[in-house]
């Protein structure tokens, strides 16, 4: 039997949709349900979350970014030899590229998944209602199961969106009392990772208890739906080739991974291993790449510049040309030096002719579609590549040969990043490939 599946998404950003799919994913899992979970989008921190309640590989599923083939395959390995799959989605509801590609809705028409809706009821009463049926009639397309009503104020408050949302035969499902015990710590980039939160699991523990209590669990079971079949498809090369042993930095200042690249690597008979450059960890002696991943590298620059056995084993390996690929915060460590938030400068490696500061702070967000340099082999030129922007770090210096060019004209220069021999990296966050 395939596995019942479901998205929890809501009108915006901040409605509560990451606190709300936690506390459902660690109810059903202590009523003996096995689980996976998916994020719609280009996101590494809600999957943390997930991930910690499932100890599962939690997808990522972009409509604009992944090939067909690879958004098949991967629904179809997150389904495997589970009862649900629970999906959270993406901004609001309809938000994404233009023609909403990459929006939560075009995921859940594509895959025939039913919403569940999480709406902030913050000084509002009857007016959810017309947002609420706004949201649902919009598409006629997607396929609502209800409503879940978030930072209620009060018994009282309840009753009188819950009148105005059943005269619209609007399915109330529950809801959720404004209180602090159920707000996720905030910082620059978003949520905090799962792990960094004190007493995490207890904090998700008392929500599921509120979940318990006032929602209705059982008409959710009875409500999701079985996902549609899919046919295995021809798995394209992952993005980028690091050769056959792969280093992969990760701890606090290295920790955007996304599952779904860890799982192409796997499939493609890579063998990968993992070190800690805070923790003054080399990569592994045999590797043939290495790969420094986004994070937080900003909020530790003074560490990683004085932690010798990382700095001269990553020497080393570029003097043996190794290949070297760093994204985000990766590409930032690469560079001579970083900016920390009070303007002090620390020394990185040096490989690349590279400064930027965490003081000078700007928002750069976005999509990105480029083609890799001729010049770098480790990327398959028949394809453009697909990834996301999300950094608030700002470049002082950047001179050079550029990774990659701009496709989509979304950047103010056709360059983009930066290559030097076998030294790589730039601000994207790679996703995917799609042929040319």
């Amino acid at each position: 039997m395939p596995s019942l599946s479901l998205c929890i998404s809501a009108a915006m950003t901040g409605s509560g949709k990451t606190i709300f799919t936690s506390a459902l994913i660690n109810t059903l899992l202590k009523k003996g349900y096995t689980i996976s979970a998916g994020k719609v989008g280009p996101d590494y921190i809600d999957p943390t979350y997930s991930r910690s309640l499932t100890k599962r590989d939690v997808f990522n599923f972009d409509t604009w970014a992944m090939n067909e083939n690879t958004l098949d395959n991967l629904m179809i390995e997150s389904s495997n030899a589970v009862d649900f799959q629970i999906f959270e989605g993406v901004m609001g509801l309809f938000d994404g590229t233009s023609n909403q590609q990459s929006s939560t809705a075009s995921f859940v028409k594509k895959y025939k998944i039913p919403v569940l809706l999480v709406i902030d009821a913050t000084s509002q009463s009857q007016t959810l209602a017309a947002i609420c049926k706004g949201l649902m009639s919009y598409d006629p397309e997607v396929d609502f199961i209800g409503v879940v009503l978030n930072k209620v104020a009060s018994d009282r408050h309840f009753l009188l969106i819950d009148e105005e949302l059943k005269k619209n035969n609007i399915n109330v499902i529950g809801y959720l009392p404004a209180t602090p015990d159920l707000v996720l710590p905030r910082r620059h980039l978003g949520l905090h990772l799962a792990h960094q939160i004190n007493e995490y699991k207890s904090l998700i523990d008392k929500a599921s208890a509120v979940v318990m209590s006032n929602i209705k669990i059982d008409q959710i079971l009875s409500l999701a739906k079985p996902l549609k079949e899919i046919s295995p498809k021809k798995d394209l090369p992952s993005p980028i080739n690091l050769g056959q042993k792969i280093s992969i930095a990760r701890d606090e200042a290295f920790s955007f991974i996304y599952d779904h690249t860890l799982y192409q690597w796997q499939k493609e008979g890579r063998e990968l291993k993992f070190f800690s450059p805070l923790n003054d960890e080399s990569p592994d002696k045999s590797s043939t790449g290495i790969y420094l991943p986004g994070g937080y590298p900003e909020l530790y620059c003074e560490t990683i510049s004085k932690n010798k056995k990382f700095l001269e084993s990553m020497n080393k390996a570029q003097v043996e040309n190794k290949i070297i690929y760093g994204e985000c915060g990766g590409y930032m460590v690469l560079g001579e030096s970083i900016f920390n938030n009070k303007n002090k400068e620390y020394k990185m490696l040096g490989f690349l002719d590279l400064i930027t500061s965490f003081h000078e702070r700007k928002l750069n967000l976005g999509y990105r579609k480029v083609s890799a340099n001729h010049k770098c082999k480790y990327f398959d030129r028949k394809s453009f590549l697909t990834g996301h922007e999300y950094h608030y770090s700002t470049i002082i210096k950047e001179k050079g040969e550029p990774l990659f060019l701009d496709k989509e004209k979304t950047l103010s220069t056709n360059g983009y990043g930066l290559i030097k021999k076998n030294v790589f990296g730039s601000f994207l966050h790679l996703i995917d490939q799609k042929l040319k």
